[in-house]
């Protein structure tokens, strides 16, 4: 029998600090898969602000997935998961248009002035050229019915 040409990896994210470790998961799975370094910067900065909205608004655990192809388990898919079923604006905000800041060395300070009023989600749907959603999934370690919303990873 053949090996699946997909694989998961799961990553816990400490409420405190989910943003940080989010980035830091991100920057080192793309830039081993040899990303150019400002898609690896929009990327990070989409992983962060998921991870602050899912500690802001959601119930733990929080969860960082992603989703690897091929025999050269490339990175494609990444997510962030918790414990709270309720999605709320999550689906309009994710569609509207966004104008996409500079993020000038310091995305910490980004993220906070985007995360007020939602507008941190339209910045993730044009940071990821509209390749993110929401869905219904539960989290690997709390039973019941949580959600994900996640975003596709871009190639090297």
């Amino acid at each position: 029998m053949d090996a699946s040409p997909w694989a998961v990896r799961v990553w816990r994210l400490p409420s405190g600090r989910a943003e940080h470790r989010a980035r830091v998961i991100v920057r080192d799975l793309l830039c081993r898969a040899g990303v150019a370094p400002e898609r690896v910067a929009d990327s990070e900065l989409v992983a962060a602000e998921l991870a602050a909205n899912g500690v802001r608004h959601a119930e733990p655990p929080y969860e960082l997935r992603v989703l690897f192809a091929g025999t050269d388990r490339r990175p494609v898919w990444c997510e962030l998961a918790d414990a709270d079923p309720f999605f709320g604006r999550v689906p309009e905000l994710l569609r509207e248009p966004s104008v996409t800041p500079e993020p000038d060395g310091d995305l910490d300070a980004v993220i906070a002035a985007l995360s007020l009023g939602g507008r941190g989600l339209s910045l993730v749907s044009g940071l990821t050229g509209g390749h993110c959603a929401i869905y219904s999934t539960r989290t690997c370690s709390r039973p019941g019915l949580g959600k994900a919303v996640g975003f596709a990873l871009p190639g090297a």
